[in-house]
């Protein structure tokens, strides 16, 4: 009887094991699945490291991308294409994390969990592994050309639809020809990195659209309140400087000359508390998740701000970072009665490549009435203070950026807005590194590129 007891016991013991090892295999599997099947050591996908097939990558128009046979990659045509796209496409090691290639390598390679290499799989043989991104070649090319080299980004989006239409990265280079990046630190520093989703800069006067918004909702008669710019203001010991002495100002003026002293009074009365809930409402210190990609959060922490470090933070300084893409939505959301819509990367794919809930999603970060009355005062910096000349036939709301970023450095240059027609609604972002005064250089290299989106989105 004992032995049948110990061996029962035994018995047991054994099948919990089993059980435990299911389980934790099964985890594992749910967990690691993907990451197992796509290791290069995949004999039954890769050769020396390489996808032995895979998908073809389009751009919106049917241009093949990137296509891989027999371990071969095969960029666009175009050298430009290629290297304007090179951070939505990737290169061949796999460097650029938030690219097609390694953010949507099950899909290329032809894998999921439940039906393994579906590809090679004669009875799943309808499900293909083609992927169609929703950015124009031609037109990151033309974003590419007018950055002329320069450190920075561009992005364009349909706001109303979220397709990304446009997305450059500087540096780059061509990934049939890489160049010796590691020779060259300076010239190709964060080469891998795509700075519109993966990036973050001080926003300088930018920011002020989500200052005049907190502005609008809680101060009374904004609008018929005047400020006296006389070029600085001593805030609690600290100076405040404007390029200028602006004299007597609304804030619609104050936004038109981008008038530090202004916008530090109205910081001051606001106080650091809503300072920081319309920045949180307008996208900072959250990412934002595209078709299974996460964007860097962008930092703002004023709560506790008081005299000159508050009114630099409305002012957009002090210790604000913002990343390039969620400013394009939040000008986006101004352009759309005050809701935003998540960008999207991914134009067609099939069933196996749908990503759930990641697809158009919209959330309201302005009241419309406020939404509304930003865009006409962005109307009107544009009519004011950039030159509707240089921006024919647009209908351009903007704001422009020159964001200081301290020692001997030349101020990054911003340049973010919409264009307000209903037949091209698009949001743009222009950020150039170290690129001197916003609407002089950003705001032309917008003014190039969006005179083309507006052209090809009429071809469509």
């Amino acid at each position: 009887m004992k032995l049948l007891t110990r061996r029962a016991f035994g018995l047991l013991i054994l099948t919990l094991l089993l059980v435990a090892g299911v389980l934790i295999f099964t985890v594992n599997y749910a967990i690691n699945a993907d990451s197992w099947a796509q290791h290069a050591t995949n004999k039954h996908l890769y050769t020396d490291g390489q996808l032995k097939t895979a998908g073809k990558l389009y751009d919106r128009n049917g241009e093949i991308l990137l296509q891989t046979v027999d371990g071969i990659q095969k960029y666009n045509v175009d050298k430009t294409v290629r290297s304007a796209l090179l951070h939505a496409v990737g290169d061949s090691y796999g460097n650029i994390v938030t690219s097609a290639q390694v953010a949507y390598s099950d899909k290329l390679s032809g894998w999921d969990p439940l039906n393994g290499a579906y590809r090679f799989n004669n009875n799943l043989s309808s499900f293909n592994s083609d992927m169609t991104l929703t950015l124009d070649g031609e037109l990151c090319a033309a974003a590419y050309q007018a950055m002329k080299g320069r450190k920075g980004t561009v992005g364009i989006y349909n706001y109303k639809t979220g397709a990304l239409l446009c997305m450059v990265s500087m540096p780059t280079f061509d990934p049939e020809n890489r160049p010796d990046v590691e020779a060259k630190p300076d010239q190709y520093e964060g080469v891998y990195m795509n700075r519109l989703f993966s990036a973050a800069y001080t926003p300088g006067s930018v920011f002020k659209l989500v200052t005049a918004a907190a502005a609008m909702d809680h101060l009374e008669n904004i609008h018929t309140r005047v400020y006296q710019c006389e070029g600085e203001r001593i805030i609690n010991g600290a100076k405040v400087t404007c390029p200028k002495s602006h004299g007597n100002v609304t804030l619609e003026q104050a936004l038109a000359e981008s008038c530090n002293i202004a916008f530090a009074e109205i910081s001051l009365e606001l106080g650091g508390k809503t300072l920081q809930n319309y920045a949180e409402k307008a996208g900072f210190n959250a990412s934002i998740k595209i078709d299974g990609i996460r964007t860097l959060e962008g930092k703002v922490n004023v709560s506790e701000a008081e005299g000159g470090d508050l009114a630099w933070a409305g002012i957009g300084q002090y210790s604000n970072t913002a990343n390039p893409l969620t400013l394009m939505t939040y000008v986006g959301s101004i352009a759309n009665d005050g809701i935003r819509v998540t960008p999207r990367l991914i134009r067609e794919t099939n069933l196996l490549s749908l990503l759930p809930g990641d697809r158009l999603r919209k959330k309201r970060v302005l009241s419309e009435e406020t939404a509304e009355t930003l865009g006409i005062m962005m109307r009107n910096n544009v009519k004011e203070s950039y030159g509707e000349h240089n921006f024919k036939g647009l209908e351009l709301c903007a704001k422009s950026g020159t964001a200081e970023v301290g020692g001997d450095e030349k101020p990054h240059s911003w340049f973010v807005g919409y264009l307000n027609r209903e037949d091209c609604p698009l949001a743009f972002v222009v950020v150039i590194e170290n690129g001197g005064s916003g609407s002089k250089v950003a705001g032309s290299v917008a003014g190039k590129v969006l005179q083309i989106a507006v052209q090809r989105v009429a071809e469509e």
